[in-house]
């Protein structure tokens, strides 16, 4: 299930056309954190969609926790691997991966002035862009979201194959986290490793059977390392 997350949305009529552009391509669920004052103009711009508008969830905070996989969007994309906080997925290869899987999905566009900051793109398990003209990229809001769900009005989640859950996911980066303490592996790389590994993860939409095997693993390496020292080579 696909939920649409407006983070600090300003203007009533991008709101009531995201509403529309939703029910355009099949969408009905839609947060809101932290809007600015919703005016008329929202259940105007909405046209027949004001049921999601009625609808929509309101929240003063996003909450990671809630959802199974998180997709930040952005229009500032990089293809230099060593740049990974921006490291983009296109939409057309978003939807191959998340097509067929159950699982609560929030993809999130940020505030019209300025989009998504890095420390939120950071917590997302992936990032997704639309290809705009390198001379003008930002959109519209509510055109940025309509373009994002044409592209995946079309999945159908058929499969029994389960998303990973928020608590599965926290389990595999804990586990690799002490992994690394024990390992003696150099502290001040930890939180580059740990922000990559999240990326990685999230890049290959792991399973909830997936995530059960590699917790176990992890597990036993944890308890197999006890503590031993190891010589970091780079």
């Amino acid at each position: 299930m696909i939920t649409i997350v407006l983070i600090e949305p300003h203007y009533s009529g991008n709101i009531g056309s995201v509403c529309r552009a939703m029910k355009n391509f099949g969408f009905t669920k839609l947060e809101m954190i932290n809007p600015h004052e919703i005016t008329d103009e929202a259940s105007m711009m909405a046209v027949h969609a004001k049921d999601v508008l009625q609808n929509a969830k309101h929240s003063k905070k996003f909450n990671f926790k809630k959802y199974d996989y998180v997709i930040g969007t952005t229009c500032i994309e990089t293809s230099k691997d060593d740049y990974f906080l921006r490291m983009t997925t296109q939409l057309s290869d978003l939807k191959g991966k998340i097509k067929n899987k159950k699982g609560k999905i929030a993809i999130v566009f940020g505030p019209e002035p300025d989009g998504l900051s890095n420390d939120f793109l950071e917590q997302c398990d992936i990032i997704t862009t639309i290809p705009t003209s390198a001379k003008y990229r930002s959109m519209n809001l509510s055109h940025a979201v309509a373009v994002t769900l044409y592209e995946l009005s079309d999945l159908k989640q058929t499969s029994d194959s389960r998303l990973a859950g928020a608590k599965e996911n926290s389990l595999i980066n804990q586990n690799m986290k002490e992994i690394m303490k024990k390992s003696g592996y150099p502290a001040e790389k930890h939180k580059v490793f740990n922000t990559m590994f999240k990326k990685i993860l999230g890049r290959a939409v792991v399973t909830g059977r997936e995530a059960n095997t590699l917790i176990g693993v992890l597990r036993y390496i944890k308890k197999s390392i006890r503590g031993k020292k190891i010589k970091c080579q780079y």
